[in-house]
């Protein structure tokens, strides 16, 4: 019997034990995955967004071919809002330099981008382009009279 220091002989190695790797990746939705990788940050100064913002979510738009912003009052309630109302999937999530500053990355589909946009079906209802702006909260681009 071998001395309780001394576990292994010293030409004796453990074997490794091996498990196959869960399937974390595996999707449950059919059709070809679309990676998002939102970047978060806390609102500066120049910023306008509503009062209580505490970050600011941003990723590339495919369907748009621009960045979309969106203000939050928290991490989660921007996961929520990813997870909920898009119908991404959290892949993974990390920290990064500061506070406020993370990085998510989101399995999504390339129809989860081609729906309507808020203004599209606000318009679509029957709002002009300026009510549009205005219940949105923005500025409108091209003004034209009524």
């Amino acid at each position: 019997m071998k001395d309780d220091g001394e576990l292994f002989a010293q030409n004796e190695t453990p074997a490794p034990v091996l498990e196959p790797a869960p399937l974390l990746l595996q999707s449950e939705r059919a059709g070809r995955v679309h990676w998002v990788v939102v970047r978060t940050r806390p609102p500066e100064s120049a910023d306008n967004f509503p009062a209580g913002t505490v970050l600011v979510t941003r990723f590339w738009h495919p369907r748009d071919h621009n960045w979309s912003e969106n203000a939050f009052e928290s991490l989660d309630h921007a996961i929520r809002m990813f997870v909920d109302e898009s119908g991404w999937v959290l892949r993974q999530q990390q920290a990064l330099d500061g506070p406020h500053v993370h990085e998510l990355i989101f399995e999504a589909r390339r129809e989860d981008f081609s729906r309507p946009s808020t203004e599209q079906m606000l318009e679509d209802v029957g709002l002009s382009p300026q009510d549009v702006a205005k219940l949105l909260g923005r500025v409108d681009q091209d003004p034209s009279p009524t």
